[in-house]
């Protein structure tokens, strides 16, 4: 099993607007089956205005079909529409689960 995290760098006051979209994204992922595990995480002690998606695969190439499938998903893609404009940068952690 693998565990990834995309995290999330947010423009000043705007990781309130991200969790919203990821929450959003989220629900849509777990109706869709393409994800399982999956939550998302707001800063408490990190960089300020960092927010994590977090989600769980089985493998790594289960990940990248799940990818592929919620890339194209009309609702998710909605419900991410304009995520940009709240986010400054970021990156992604995929981590095996021991």
């Amino acid at each position: 099993m693998i565990v990834v995290r995309n995290v999330f760098h947010c423009h000043p006051g705007q990781a309130k607007h991200l969790v919203a979209k990821l929450k959003a994204a989220t629900a849509a992922m777990l109706a869709a089956k393409t994800v399982s595990g999956a939550r998302v995480l707001s800063d408490s002690c990190a960089t300020f205005w960092t927010v994590v998606l977090e989600t769980e695969s089985a493998s790594l190439e289960a990940f990248e079909q799940s990818f592929q499938k919620y890339g194209s998903d009309p609702s998710i893609q909605g419900a991410m529409a304009g995520y940009m404009d709240h986010v400054t940068g970021g990156h992604r952690e995929i981590w095996k689960v021991e």
